[in-house]
């Protein structure tokens, strides 16, 4: 079958071949890992090849839309709610909020029934809380490339925002260019896997004796720097640890322990993107004025096509915005061109993660000398 072409562990779990099989005969099952692959119904499939033909790992994306010297800034909202309820500098949502008072759509990522996570459309200003902020498990997207595809073949503005892969999943789904489709992607670490996330949310409830009511990543209690999971529960309890303590982060960006197995060789890591802007972090980053308040979140956006361009002009009055250079980026933000290296031990953690608290599984899996603590200390200070 086409789709069986492409080896399981170079699958980026895009769903682009899920939504354009003209038989329905592909659906997304979780592997044992809790990923989403793609399988065949072999009995109705006409062998008619539009799976491999736009999956972006069978084919190249159809067009970068920058230079290798994009146009880059340092930016935030000026609107502090947005600003300190956002990520990183609340650019996304000034985008998105752009894009919605025009009349247009957005798509992003939400917590879905039980917090999982799910690729939704919004047309309302009420509902962009729902898509604001990062959500560390990979999300299912469902038919969700289709329904885009209506919207723009009905004239409507359509924002998309999603990984490096979704964004060139949903192009090669397109198969063509449309003005009114504006794509922002971010510069991604790597998709977790959802039963890690379920099993640490779990681990949570079980401590706290309480069902979770919020999932609040990157949350700035203890300012963007320090970025905290915020985990609130029926009960009225609250679970409050930053990068250097939470398990779950610790797990992502310091132990590489549950990423998807196509983020260790990502051909996504390039400064030549496919998306219109590019946000990110905008770690290390250093303003003309060292006075002003960096700590709240500071987004980097990178803008890669003259849409990108027109439409960053359209919201430059309701923020702060610093030209910036690609170097300054590079210096903070590695994984926009390098992939970061698998834990040896995510096979131990997956094997036990049905078995195991997620406590247990964190501890076994990510014990370390002393001479890698210190050099975790040093980059964080350095950082």
């Amino acid at each position: 079958m086409p789709v069986n072409v492409i080896q399981k562990h170079k699958c980026t779990g895009c769903h682009a071949c899920y939504n354009v099989c003209p038989s329905n005969c592909l659906h997304m099952e979780r592997d044992e890992e809790g990923f989403l692959y793609p399988v065949v119904d072999r009995t109705n499939c006409t062998n008619c090849d539009l799976c491999l033909h736009v999956c972006p790992m069978a084919q190249k994306s159809k067009e970068t839309r920058n230079a290798e010297k994009p146009e880059v800034y340092a930016a935030w909202s000026l609107n502090d709610e947005i600003r300190i309820n956002s990520t990183s500098g609340g650019i996304f949502s000034e985008l998105a909020l752009y894009i919605l008072k025009s009349g247009g759509y957005v798509c992003g990522a939400r917590y879905g029934r039980n917090h999982h996570i799910e690729h939704c459309i919004i047309n309302t200003i009420d509902g962009l809380e729902a898509i604001r902020q990062s959500k560390y498990a990979q999300s299912e997207k469902g038919y969700i490339y289709r329904e885009i595809k209506q919207l723009l073949l009905c004239r409507q503005i359509v924002l998309f925002c999603g990984t490096p892969c979704e964004c060139a999943g949903l192009r090669n789904y397109l198969q063509k260019d449309y003005d009114n489709l504006i794509i922002v992607d971010f510069i991604c670490r790597g998709a977790n896997s959802p039963r890690a996330y379920e099993r640490f949310l779990e681990y949570l409830e079980n401590e706290y004796d309480s069902k979770c009511v919020k999932v609040w990543f990157k949350n700035k209690t203890y300012g963007w720097n320090r970025f905290s999971t915020k985990i609130e529960f029926a009960n009225g309890d609250c679970y409050l640890e930053d990068r250097d303590h939470d398990p779950y982060i610790l797990g992502y960006i310091k132990y590489n322990l549950y990423m998807r197995p196509s983020c260790a060789q990502c051909r996504f890591r390039t400064v030549r993107r496919s998306s219109d802007i590019t946000l990110a972090d905008f770690w290390g980053v250093r303003l003309s004025d060292p006075n002003l308040d960096t700590d709240k979140g500071t987004s980097m956006v990178m803008i890669n096509s003259s849409k990108g361009f027109d439409l960053f002009e359209n919201i430059k009055s309701g923020i702060f915005h610093e030209k910036k250079t690609l170097e300054d980026v590079l210096n903070g933000n590695p994984c926009i061109r390098f992939s970061p290296g698998m834990n040896q031990k995510r096979g131990h953690f997956f094997k036990h993660i049905e078995t195991d608290s997620f406590e247990s599984l964190m501890k076994e899996c990510c014990r370390e000398n002393i001479l890698d603590q210190i050099k975790f200390i040093v980059k964080r200070v350095i950082e």
